[in-house]
Parts: structure tokens; sequence; C-alpha cells
């Protein structure tokens, strides 16, 4: 009989727990969705930065310029041109998608107001009874061509007032040369007058010309054997100026001054498809054209009340309140 006793190392081997394996199929699964949740939350921040620095497709921003061309209702061909712009430019504003849309909304009234004629205006080419009105101006240059030398010899102040048939202005325009041989639909080729009118600026204030826009000219003639003239454009559905398609009944006169000449114009409110009323606020840019070659039929410069105006644009055009 073996008298050995296990010693106490003995006795326990083989008795000792167990010590579980690591499981490293799941260390691998941790570890791979923390990776997943950090590459996430990486591409997040970088999606929310970009939101917050890239500009929207189409607007500008504070600082740039852009250069647009002069547009003719027409169609016919046109010189080389340029437009100036001496305005501030003005910071986009973001129109949301879809249902949280909202039609934009034309700014305040200017200070443009045109007094109710309180006695019948005679269109004369008299100044007299225009005394007391108040007086605005046109000093803004918007376009050139690439014929205009550069001389700044063109400046035209005007007056408005209305009755329950028309829409009055009297121009007086100093210029030290006259060219004017064009008329009908080429009037703009010459010294004269061109406005731009928004007769539903509330219905559907916006940068897209449209059937309630209008586009006046007022020539003086030539103070010879070309009279004085007026014709009419109208906006079109589809953003085009072209010539109106009805009759209208503007009439005007013109004299020759020291210094250039006076013009006076009665539009009657039918031509404009509208019905006038206290307070009504409409789009207007008075412009002036000038020409300074005699023979020649040219828009060298233009001047313009507004200084942002633009052709296709009116939302440029500034604002007339009927007082």
């Amino acid at each position: 009989m073996d008298d050995h006793k296990p010693g106490w190392e003995e006795a326990w081997q083989g008795m000792e727990p167990e010590q579980p394996r690591p499981r490293r199929g799941a260390y691998v699964v941790a570890l791979l969705a923390a990776t997943l949740l950090f590459v996430g939350a990486c591409a997040l921040a970088y999606f929310i930065l970009q939101q917050r620095t890239a500009p929207e497709p189409g607007l500008l921003l504070p600082g740039e310029v852009t250069q647009a061309v002069e547009g003719q209702p027409t169609g016919a061909p046109e010189p080389a041109m340029t437009a100036a712009n001496d305005g501030p430019t003005l910071a986009p504003t973001v129109t949301l998608p879809g249902a949280f849309a909202t039609p934009p909304q034309p700014p305040p009234a200017s200070d443009v107001v045109a007094p109710r004629a309180t006695t019948a205006v005679t269109i004369d080419g008299n100044a007299a009874e225009w005394v007391d009105l108040p007086t605005y101006s046109s000093p803004y240059v918007v376009f050139t061509s690439g014929s205009w030398d550069g001389s700044d010899d063109l400046a035209a102040s005007w007056q408005v007032a209305w009755d329950d048939a028309n829409l009055y202005l009297l121009v007086n325009v100093a210029d030290d040369i006259h060219a004017q041989n064009q008329i009908g639909n080429q009037i703009f080729r010459g010294d004269s007058i061109e406005l731009q009118i928004d007769a539903d600026r509330a219905g559907d204030y916006g940068t897209s010309l449209s059937p309630d826009d209008f586009q006046i000219s007022l020539s003086p003639g030539d103070f010879s054997t070309i009279p004085p003239s007026a014709f009419r454009f109208q906006g079109t559905p589809d953003g085009s100026m072209l010539d109106a398609t009805t009759p209208h009944s503007i009439t005007l006169a013109a004299v020759p001054t020291s210094s250039g000449y006076l013009l006076e114009a009665a539009i009657p409110w039918r031509d404009l498809n509208l019905t006038p009323a206290a307070g009504l606020v409409i789009g207007l840019a008075v412009n002036v054209n000038d020409n300074d070659r005699p023979g020649a039929a040219a828009q060298e410069m233009m001047k313009s009340s507004v200084p942002n105006r633009r052709f296709g644009d009116p939302a440029s055009w500034g604002t007339l309140t009927l007082q």
C-alpha cells in the first residue's frame, strides 16, 4: 500500500476553474462599430460646415459685380454696349423651396410722388403750370455704348402729376448737341426720354417682364422736319419687351431751350391698363437717352432716375406713388 499522501498542489491539480478565453469576435465588432460612428460624425460635421459656407448657386454675394448688356425691345441689331452700375450691391435673399416659398414682396415706396392735378394740364411745352410741383432728376449713368467718348454733357430734371384720365410728365433736358432722326420703335437711338412702368407692381413684383410692364419712348423730334412723337412697348408673358399690339393715345409737345429741350406729355391710364387712385404705387424709371452724333442713329448713353436700373428687371425701376 502506497503511503504517499498528496500535497495541496497535487490535491488541487486538475480542479482549477478554467479562465474564459477572450471573445475576439465581439471585440472586432465593437471596434468596427466605433469606427463607423466616428466616420459618420465627421461626415455630418463636414456637411453642416459646407452648408454654412458655400454660396447658393446663382446668388450674388456682397462685393461681387455682374455686367449686364442693355436690352433692346425690337430685336434690331445693336452696337457693342456696356452697362454701368454706380449703386451698392445688395446681399442675396434665399428663397425657400416648395411649400416654404413665398412670393417676393416689393420694398416700401420711394420718395417719388405725383400730386393730383388741381386744374387741367395743357400739353404745350410750357412749364408755367408746373412751378409749384416737386422736381426730381435722372443723374445716374446706367448704359453706355462703344461709341460714347466719355463726356458727360447730359442732365435732366422732371416733374409728374396725375388726374383721373392721365399721368403727366414734364422733362427739362440740358444737352449741348441735339441729335434725333428716328421715329417709332427706333426713337431710343436719338435724344429722347424713356419711361419704364410696372403697372401692377403689387400684384407680380419680380425681376421678369410681364404684360403689365411698359416702356414708353418720347421723342422731342428734331425741331425741324421730324415732329415730337411717342411709341409704346409692352412686356410679354415670356419675359420679352415688344411693340405693343394696340394703339396708344399719348400726346406730347417739345420746344427747344437755350440749354437743350423741354418735353411735356400726357399718358392715358387706359394705355397702361390702369385705374388710378390716391395711394397707388407703380414702378417707374425715368431715363434720358443721349446721341451726340447728328445724322447718326445711336444710343450712346443713358441716364436714369434709379442708380441700379436694368432694362429687363422691373424690380430695379424705382417707384411712383399717386398722392
